[in-house]
């Protein structure tokens, strides 16, 4: 994500008696391009960090009539705050930290500004900008790590361990997007298995029998990717030796085409398996159905056409593709 689409946020507590320039402050937050919501006091901004999850608290601070030490401890015992970075501002010109051990790298980029003793440090206005601009930076920083950790961890729920394709959760998911917007139009599936691959596992062992499934996952990707790129489809794991395609706007004839593909690219591993009673190589055995989406047609019928279609190609002897009697 680029860094200028991120806009730190900041929560404001200002008490109604505290003489503060408060024009000038905005102009300040107006200048580093900030979002800010003004608290009257600490439960008020406890109360909006439940909904803007900011990124750092600013109070102006009157020496002679706050009392710091209660409004930090009220929102460091708050969840929501506790860990969100607090700084104290004397007049708008004048700056000083509080912050946790826990939050060493936020201290880090004020350490040349903090003076370690309780008393107030005044520092001139350009200073103060500078600080700022270089605790936006740290957030900024922080936040872009936060959220690439975040797709990495959405990424890896979504993918299957073993041939990193989708997993069973993942197809749902695409399977019901599409469900919606597809009404009106084409929605096919393929569903597929690997032929006697209990006879292989039990021949080759299941370390071979991992990397065979490996092996046929690159091979159904290479497959639909040659015949529907850039079209939008999905491969999955369906489950344990049976793999998924959702094909978005794609007519029956032309799924039943790319199934047809699977199965020669999958013909072409020529992975040996010396028990199959069939061929003396992996085989697999392919269904295929298509719905409509609407208000006649419901998204189970469609796995279960494809599941009945695959069905009976391993019923008539394997190493085919059946197709769906019918459009549902």
């Amino acid at each position: 994500m680029n860094p200028s689409q991120l806009k730190p946020y900041i929560i404001i507590i200002i008490e109604e008696t505290h003489p503060f320039n408060f024009r000038s402050f905005v102009n300040l937050l107006n200048q580093l391009n900030l979002s800010f919501v003004i608290a009257p006091h600490p439960e008020s901004a406890i109360f909006h960090a439940e909904y803007t999850n900011p990124d750092i608290i600013l109070i102006p601070f009157d020496p002679h009539q706050g009392n710091p030490q209660e409004t930090n401890q009220k929102l460091k015992q708050a969840k929501i705050t506790q860990n969100v970075p607090v700084l104290w501002m004397n007049n708008y010109s004048e700056l000083k930290t509080q912050t946790s051990q826990a939050f060493a790298t936020t201290l880090e980029a004020l350490n040349p500004f903090v003076n370690p003793n309780p008393s107030v440090n005044t520092l001139p206005t350009d200073m103060i900008i500078k600080t700022l601009q270089k605790q936006v930076q740290v957030q900024q920083e922080l936040l872009i790590k936060l959220q690439a950790e975040n797709q990495q961890l959405k990424r890896l729920a979504s993918l299957d361990d073993l041939t990193q394709l989708a997993n069973r959760r993942e197809f749902y998911n695409y399977l019901q997007e599409h469900w919606l917007s597809c009404q009106e139009d084409y929605l096919s599936m393929i569903l597929c298995d690997v032929d006697f691959f209990k006879l292989y596992n039990d021949t080759y062992g299941h370390l071979a029998g991992d990397y065979c499934l490996q092996q046929i996952a690159n091979a159904i990707e290479t497959a639909v990717q040659r015949v529907r790129e850039p079209e939008p489809y999905l491969v999955a794991r369906y489950g344990g030796e049976e793999f998924a395609v959702i094909l978005p706007h794609l007519d029956l004839e032309n799924a039943r085409k790319v199934a047809e593909e699977i199965q020669l690219q999958i013909r072409s591993l020529k992975i040996p398996h010396r028990s199959s009673p069939l061929r003396s190589h992996i085989t697999s055995s392919l269904g295929v159905s298509c719905s409509i989406p609407g208000k006649q047609s419901y998204l189970q019928e469609l796995i279960s056409a494809a599941d009945q279609a695959m069905y009976q190609a391993k019923s008539q002897g394997r190493d085919q593709v059946r197709v769906a009697k019918k459009i549902l």
